[in-house]
């Protein structure tokens, strides 16, 4: 990582400037890719729903690129069922994979086969942390509390406090870290990881030294005037 930010260091505002491209470029591809992401959260949710869900007859619908879901709680005032929607995840308010993507695509030193791969765990990494934050908002909207037309304070069924909290917990946790914070932790695992400093050009009296070497014979002096044989100086690295 040292040897990434000392790089980054001299290029820094080309870095910028591609970034800010890139991430611009994938903003307005992900406005037409994020209701099929959404789809693909919500078909993970309900195979997953009879373990998250208390009620059976719970569904997860897909409005452009928001999933939703219906939850209803018996108000004894009027003695029927209250019904409310929830947003559970918001495609088009999440950028984690944008900007994982753009990081990933002007990083200086990969090849197009390894970005791609990166790109890949990155895509199956963003998606689980998604995922976790999708099922930690089910389980909240399960637990909060609501409000009647009469004013009353109704808790669904099954409330207790401690579960409340750890719930509430964990939905701030992922709404907090899934403002760029996943993304950027994923990022610098992959920079530990893959990345690896561009090998400096070689001197001049190296490059000399190349071109000589193909021509010398292994018993001929050295050409670097060290009064050796070749095979026993320069050639030995050859």
């Amino acid at each position: 990582m040292a040897g990434f930010v000392g790089s980054l260091s001299a290029t820094w505002r080309t870095f910028l400037l591609r970034f800010a491209l890139a991430f611009v470029v994938l903003a307005l591809a992900w406005w037409a890719l994020a209701p099929a992401y959404a789809y693909l959260l919500t078909g993970l949710a309900r195979a997953v729903a009879p373990v998250v869900e208390t009620s059976t007859d719970t569904r997860y619908l897909v409005e452009k690129a928001s999933i939703l879901t219906t939850r209803s709680f018996f108000d004894p005032a009027t003695q029927r069922p209250l019904f409310f929607r929830v947003e559970l995840w918001n495609g088009y308010a999440s950028y984690d994979l944008i900007l994982l993507a753009a990081l990933i695509l002007v990083t200086p030193g990969w090849s197009l086969r390894q970005r791609a791969r990166l790109f890949l765990l990155g895509l199956a990494l963003v998606t689980l942390v998604e995922f976790a934050f999708l099922l930690s908002t089910i389980k909240y909207s399960q637990l909060k509390a609501v409000t009647s037309q009469t004013g009353a304070v109704l808790l669904p069924e099954g409330f207790s406090r401690p579960k409340q909290v750890l719930f509430t917990w964990l939905y701030y946790f992922f709404q907090t870290m899934g403002r760029g914070l996943f993304p950027l932790l994923i990022y610098a695992g992959m920079i530990g990881v893959a990345w690896k400093p561009r090998e400096a050009p070689p001197s001049p009296a190296e490059r000399a030294a190349r071109r000589a070497a193909k021509t010398v014979s292994r018993n001929a002096p050295c050409p670097c005037g060290s009064g050796r044989k070749y095979k026993q100086c320069c050639g030995k690295a050859a």
